[in-house]
């Protein structure tokens, strides 16, 4: 009997719900009974089938001829596909430098079996892997189905990156790899503190620590029963072996507790749990009892409600209402100050202020109904005799403006909405 690991899938994260003997040959005997596995050779009389007995374990076993009944075995080209069936696109774009190995990997199927049942399948997700690769390296960002262009993922990163981490940590939660999920709840509360995920994201954590504290507690009392029996058992071990064994097992601890070291140098919350070190319990038991009691004291249900104003918000600002939107902004801010939206709509309020407020009207400039316009010094009649000069007594005043003659026409208003 042989214990076969698993494969490893070249595209990492997308787990394959494919069934122990989906890829098997599959001998069924006379008696109707199937068995699932690998052929290894055949000849007249016999064939030899490493049998799956359960998922990573196989038998191998001689079958007779004269008990076979039919033998079907799996083309090469369909345990190829298996390996990079789990190759589909995602609703998020992925880094660029990931695409190159998995178009590398579509292409060598497609070089290997090019007339395959498979290959026009294969072929079309190449393409879309390849017309994705091209929009990413253009600076592009995919996240929910939904691309932004460059300058929209710059203006939106922010939120992009909190929706990843917590994408990345709900992944993580999904195998109850409770220690990943809660760094990743600790990395989005460093970096993205006001953005739309963090509520999601506190409950998730709190989630986990619930689910870690039942965990732990099982792993716990199993690693103190297999204490108990290496204690028992070590007795009656002869030597050497009682002295390597023992060797193995204090290796095993320095370890685990050099890891918890290294783990606090590096200044990382949440300690990795290590059943071997009783000190790895003793600390995360500790960080949780901490961080329930914290996070209980956040204001989830408020940043919620900032987070439906902010919508309303943004609703109304569609409506060209920017009264209605400031209202539902200043709710947004009172509930929670640290939104990050609030900025960004402070910006969009004022703009559309500006945008419905009717441009000024112009003053009215002289000379423009035909007529002159006077000035301070009175005209001058033709055929008036002119008054005789009085002695000034202060020196001579400024001289006042002279109305332009009729044909030189007014100067412009200036237009201050012109673009």
């Amino acid at each position: 009997m042989k214990v076969v690991p698993p494969p490893i899938p070249l595209c990492v994260g997308i787990l394959l719900a494919t069934a122990v003997w989906a890829l098997s040959d599959t001998v069924t005997l006379k008696s109707n009974e199937v068995l699932y596995g690998k052929v290894l050779s055949e000849n007249e009389r016999e064939i030899v089938m490493d049998v799956t007995v359960a998922p990573g374990i196989t038998d191998e076993k001689i079958i007779a001829k004269n008990e076979v009944q039919t033998v079907f075995q799996t083309p090469p080209y369909e345990i190829a596909f298996q390996e990079i069936k789990g190759c589909q696109i995602d609703t998020h774009s992925i880094p660029a430098s990931s695409y190159v190995a998995i178009v590398k990997s579509l292409e060598a199927f497609l070089k290997k079996y090019p007339h395959s049942s498979r290959t026009e399948e294969v072929q079309a997700v190449l393409n879309a892997f390849k017309e994705e690769q091209g929009r990413v390296k253009g600076g592009n960002r995919k996240w929910d189905n939904r691309w932004y262009t460059k300058a929209e993922a710059e203006k939106n990163k922010y939120q992009l990156g909190a929706q990843m981490h917590l994408a990345a940590m709900r992944e993580q939660a999904a195998r109850r790899d409770f220690i990943g999920a809660l760094n990743t709840f600790d990395q989005i509360e460093k970096w993205y503190p006001g953005s739309l995920a963090f509520p999601d994201a506190i409950d998730l954590a709190q989630s986990m620590m619930r689910i870690a504290t039942v965990d732990m507690e099982r792993v716990r009392v199993n690693a103190k029963h297999q204490e108990n029996q290496f204690n028992t058992g070590i007795v009656l071990v002869p030597e050497p072996q009682k002295s390597q064994m023992i060797a193995v097992r204090q290796a095993q601890i320095a370890a685990a507790e050099a890891a918890l070291t290294l783990a606090e140098s590096a200044g990382v919350k949440w300690k990795p749990f290590l059943p071997v070190a009783s000190k790895s319990f003793e600390t995360l038991k500790t960080t949780i009892a901490t961080e329930t009691q914290r996070l209980e004291k956040l204001p989830v249900a408020a940043m919620r409600e900032s987070i439906a104003s902010t919508k309303d918000a943004e609703a109304a600002l569609k409506d060209n209402n920017p009264v209605g939107a400031e209202v539902k902004l200043k709710e947004a801010q009172t509930l929670w100050i640290q939104n990050d939206q609030l900025a960004g709509l402070t910006a969009e309020i004022a703009a559309l202020k500006k945008k419905l407020t009717p441009p000024p009207t112009p003053a009215a400039t002289p000379g423009t109904t035909g007529t002159p316009a006077t000035t301070g010094t009175p005209a001058v009649s033709p055929t008036a005799t002119p008054a005789a000069p009085a002695t000034p007594k202060t020196p001579a005043a400024t001289h006042q403006p002279i109305a332009p003659p009729a044909s030189t026409p007014p100067p412009k208003a200036e237009n201050r909405f012109e673009s």
